[in-house]
């Protein structure tokens, strides 16, 4: 023979028929010689001869081949039907609970099973000496109980529902025995037909089941727990939709979805659970099944806390793979990293090529066997590779090109680049169905344009809220420090509690109210009354404020600093050498001196919401001092802010950032809007100041968290301080926090969230820093020409404030807080900037969206905004509409002819003296005196007073004091030093400015603080005061709070979100 033949011939009875041969050209073993003498046309013409043979020996193999498929499907189905037959009854434990292995209890029969376990969170007790609860972990699931456990369906349950005490634990767990009862009843009850391939063996039911015979569809004749359901024949999965009020009392029911789905659909979907279109909130998914036909292996969790329109959209998506990429998804979710969000999965539909999948590939050993023997890619001689390791063979190729086994094969990365379509970004339009369900939004042109406030329906809801009572803490302990173990205890479990997704936002917009709060104080608010606004003590409500606890309402618990002191004898330091002073025996001198001890305790505050009396205006611990319409300012703020530079580029592939670790700069986005650039710029600083690393160092002494934990910390940091700023927080999404935290210790979790809490406050306090120097430095500008209207027909004009100094603190407040701080809509401080027809169809709000969306191209003014002012000239009369941070206040005052002050009816009658003469003291602020006319002329050599003249006269009017430094701060460093499981509480008690001093930033237009104002009052009451430093005269102003007395409570709007890259921080 002139070859050689290898052959790769295989049967798989049922499966595989393979005929391989392959033939080698072996020069020394043959001779063909007698070939090479003929002619080459002869020797093409028996070439091609034989290659003809050689098909009809290869189409009399295809035929053979053909009769093997009809006898191999044949045995296949013998098998199959093998299989279904040597299937095992289910073990079950005849509807009554029984103990399982690891402390589970478990009740079953032959269709559903039900199981519980609990924990107890201990901690040690050194007075006992022993190891005593805390509280209590329950974990319940109810499931199908089918013969094959990988192919049930959870149908209800939850993981690590704390409690605090055990009563409370066991009453919550006999609600949900009660509630799934009904499930067994019957040893082998009817099976729902949205269970029934659980208990199919290769499509055939298992002998002694029946399945429900009702109709798909018809909620009305469905029994509890039966799958209602949308018809859908490109149905690629499921959820089950249920009403969350319902189903936590126990109530069975739900409502399938097949997805994709239609807005019909879904509404047909919330009438089944008994939700209308003006509750959607209740609704929430606690189901997910595939299809025969598409099986998916998702994760349950992640599908569950994702939103209907993502899922929609990708169920979409997923029509768009065949088998094998199905297969390669489920693979690729199986992986040890798997998917992060749904975003991700929907990614993959449009990433198929990053991985590649060997589907039959499950074993080191089937991965070895495939690569030496099947993938063409090993040639050694038969006998070599008899002598091969095949699992250590494939467990080494696997480790070197990072692949995973999982259920349904093998899957690594295939080198190609991964392209971000969807992750981060919005939903598209064709597949938002949530949007039908949302409550109907007032029609702006059917409201009165002359109310305080028109407002969409969710504007509406959000204030009309009731608000949520205190959830208390009940402290056992007669004793403080027994009371202080008790909420530290509270504190740990509080922790382990907040994270799931509506409590970690819940949470978050806690610490946005109160930033400057200590992260033990701010989780102890959010854990007790989470709408909290402004918490003052009980007797600060009645004594200072003359407003009284409403009776029944629970303390919110808090820790205070009670710091004491004690003598001690420690060495004299001499102060110029910083060194003990030596006495004339050689050894240190000793003095005895007073030592602060930093300690707390813990109080009760309450909540503005708990109390009544005296009208107070809404001023929140921190007041918005942001805007989205003041973009420029407010960008320009965040810029200097940033710790790096910040540019605009054209990001490919869907990111809206970065944060880049090598050149140590922020990239945006170029062509966003406004709110998204604002959103990821500071997304992206809390990257640069929290994850920043040296790419030059090693990395394991940097000390670097995980990618999770950087994009948790780096998101919750944006929602914080975008909450703060009253900036559109609605796409926020944290369904994943809770995978996050899974597994991590609590000193772990602990350090994240104080990491998220000071590095949201460190950006909130630089942005108002830096918001404040831009608005002082900003350059007068030209004001714009005045223009004309039309006094013959209906017209609208808009005016806006004039650009100088005088008007610096009055832009872009809100009514209310413009008014508290004693100032008022002064037609002197505007400018006329458009006019233009008013047409019988325009109201204030199209107004508002034409000036904001799609303003005229003759319109040189900034978009409307808050302290814009609207002038509707109709029927011969004119309305002034101040456009607020909610809607519009009509403003009368507006259009009445403005007088300014005249210093000498304001006058104290104190006289202040300096090196240039002697001034008569008046009570006006300077830019009252600006308005009439004076200006800076000098300041007193103590810089108490401030001398302005207009050329003639002069008077003094008082300077703004500086603030004081506090005297706490050393107690928190000390504090956080030694790590007492406590935060710094200095932000808790803050410096007590005087009452005077706090008219002067009312003045000035400045947020102040409730406790602020008790605290001074309080101070000047103990020291007798009966009056404030300034003479009588200046008391004819009205007091702080009379102008509190005016104000009236504030909101702020919304609107879109960010995402990210490889080794770039995104």
């Amino acid at each position: 023979m002139s070859y050689t033949s290898y052959d790769h011939d295989r049967l798989e009875a049922a499966e595989k028929l393979k005929i391989e041969r392959t033939i080698y050209f072996q020069s020394e073993k043959s001779d063909i010689a007698e070939l090479t003498a003929l002619p080459l046309a002869e020797l093409i013409r028996q070439k091609e001869e034989s290659a003809a043979a050689e098909e009809n020996i290869y189409s009399s193999l295809r035929e053979q081949a053909t009769a093997w498929e009809e006898q191999a499907g044949k045995t296949l189905s013998l098998e199959k039907a093998i299989e279904y037959a040597r299937t095992p009854a289910v073990q079950h434990t005849s509807n009554k609970w029984q103990e399982r292995d690891h402390d589970r209890r478990e009740i079953s029969n032959a269709v559903y099973r039900m199981n519980y376990y609990v924990y107890e969170n201990t901690r040690y007790d050194r007075e006992k000496k022993e190891s005593v609860p805390y509280s209590y972990s329950l974990t319940w699931n109810v499931y199908t109980n089918g013969p094959e456990r990988n192919r049930q369906m959870k149908i209800a349950g939850q993981d690590r529902k704390v409690f605090a005490d055990r009563a409370a634990m066991e009453k919550y767990l006999a609600g949900r025995q009660k509630a799934y009862a009904n499930l067994f009843t019957e040893v082998s009850p009817q099976i729902p037909k949205q269970y029934a391939e659980c208990f199919k063996v290769n499509g055939v039911l298992l002998p002694g089941y029946t399945i429900e015979g009702e109709e798909r569809g018809k909620p009305e004749q469905a029994p509890a727990e039966q799958r209602t359901t949308t018809e859908s024949k490109d149905e690629q999965f499921a959820i089950l939709l249920d009403s969350r009020s319902r189903f936590e009392t126990g109530e069975a029911g739900g409502y399938w979805l097949s997805m994709p789905a239609t807005k019909e659909q879904l509404q047909e979907a919330l009438a089944g659970i008994g939700l209308t279109a003006d509750k959607p909130q209740d609704l929430f998914i606690r189901g997910f099944s595939d299809t025969e036909e598409k099986p998916l292996a998702l994760p349950y969790d992640m599908v569950c806390s994702a939103n209907i329109d993502e899922l929609n959209f990708l169920a979409a998506r997923l029509e768009n793979l065949d088998a094998s990429g199905v297969a390669a998804l489920n693979a690729a979710a199986q992986r040890k990293q798997g998917f992060e969000n749904v975003g991700q999965i929907i990614d993959f539909t449009y990433n198929e090529d990053f991985f590649v999948h060997i589907p039959e590939v499950r074993t080191p050993a089937e991965l070895g066997n495939y690569y030496l023997n099947k993938s063409g890619m090993v040639q050694m001689p038969d006998e070599w590779k008899a002598g091969v390791d095949l699992a250590a063979f494939g467990q080494n190729a696997a480790e070197k090109e990072k692949g995973s086994f999982t259920d349904y094969g093998y899957i690594l990365e295939s080198g190609d680049d991964w392209v971000k379509h969807y992750e981060g970004r919005e939903v598209p339009e064709e597949y938002r169905i949530m949007s039908s369900a949302q409550a109907p939004q007032i029609d702006p042109a059917k409201v009165d344009m002359d109310i305080s406030a028109v407002q969409t329906a969710e504007q509406i809801n959000v204030q009309t809220k009731e608000p949520q009572p205190v959830i208390p803490i009940i402290l056992t302990s007669e004793n403080p420090a027994g009371k202080l173990k008790e909420i530290t205890d509270r504190l740990e479990q509080g922790i382990t509690e907040l994270f799931n997704s509506e409590r970690f936002k819940e949470y978050l917009q806690v610490m946005s109210k109160f930033h400057n709060y200590s992260f033990n104080n701010t989780l102890l608010i959010a854990m007790q009354k989470p709408d909290a606004s402004h918490i003052v003590g009980f007797s600060a409500w009645k004594n200072t404020f003359k407003r009284n606890v409403m009776k029944g309402q629970k303390g919110i618990k808090i820790l205070a600093p009670s710091p004491y002191t004690v003598k001690k004898e420690i060495e004299k330091i001499d102060p110029l050498t910083q060194k003990p002073v030596i006495g004339k025996d050689g050894k240190p001198v000793t003095e005895e001196k007073e030592i602060t001890i930093p300690a707390f305790k813990v109080v009760s505050v309450f909540d503005v919401s708990q109390t009544e009396g005296k009208e107070l205006p809404n001023i929140a611990v921190d007041t918005l001092t942001g805007n989205v319409e003041l973009y420029e300012d407010f960008f320009k703020a965040l810029k200097e802010t940033s710790p790096v530079p910040i540019a605009f580029e054209k990001i490919e592939g869907g990111a809206h950032g970065y944060y880049h670790l090598e050149d140590k700069r922020i990239a945006i986005d170029e062509g966003m809007s406004e709110l998204q650039t604002i959103k990821t710029a500071i997304h992206e600083i809390a990257h640069a100041k929290l994850h920043d690393i040296d790419l030059t160092s090693p990395m394991d002494g940097q000390n670097r968290v995980d990618r999770r934990t950087r994009e948790v910390e780096a998101e919750s940091v944006a929602y914080t301080v975008c909450q703060h700023y009253g900036l559109d927080t609605s796409d926020y999404s944290f369904g994943y926090v809770a995978g996050w935290s899974s597994g991590r210790e609590l000193a772990e979790l602990k350090s994240s969230l104080e990491t998220i809490r000071s590095a949201a406050a460190e950006i909130i306090n630089s942005i108002d820093g830096k918001l404040a120097e831009i608005q002082k430095a900003q350059d007068k500008e030209q004001a714009p020409k005045e223009q004309t209207a039309e006094p013959d027909r209906d017209t609208y004009s808009i005016y806006q404030l004039k650009r100088d100094e005088a008007t610096q603190d009055l832009r872009f407040e809100p009514y209310d807080r413009l008014i508290a701080t004693g100032h008022e809509v002064d037609r002197a401080n505007y400018d006329l900037v458009y006019t233009a027809p008013l047409t019988e169809d325009m109201t204030l709000n199209t107004i508002w969206e034409k000036f904001n969306i799609d303003h005229p191209k003759d319109f040189k003014g900034h978009s409307l905004s808050v302290s814009d002012i609207v002038v509707l000239h109709q029927n011969g009369g004119d309305t002034a509409h101040y456009v607020d941070s909610i809607g519009y206040q009509q403003v009368p005052e507006f259009l009445k002819k403005h007088t300014p002050l005249i210093p000498d009816e304001h006058l104290t009658g104190e006289k202040i003296r300096t090196p240039r003469g002697s001034f008569s003291l008046t009570d006006m602020t300077a830019e009252q005196m600006k308005e009439a006319g004076y200006g800076l002329h000098h300041t007193s050599d103590d810089g108490k007073y401030h001398i302005m003249g207009n050329g003639t006269r002069a008077f003094a009017i008082a300077a703004e004091p500086p603030e004081k430094t506090n005297p706490l701060k050393h107690i928190e460093d000390t504090v956080e030093q030694n790590d007492n499981n406590f935060d710094g509480i200095i932000n808790n008690t803050p410096q007590t400015p005087t009452v005077g001093e706090l008219e002067q930033k009312v003045k000035a237009g400045e947020p102040i603080s409730l406790v602020d104002l008790a605290n001074a009052m309080k101070a000047e009451k103990a020291q007798g005061k009966e009056k404030s430093k300034t003479p009588a005269r200046r008391e004819e102003k009205p007091s702080i709070r009379e102008q509190l007395k005016k104000a009236k409570e504030t909101a702020a709007p919304k609107k879109a979100a960010k995402q990210k890259n490889h080794d770039l921080e995104v």
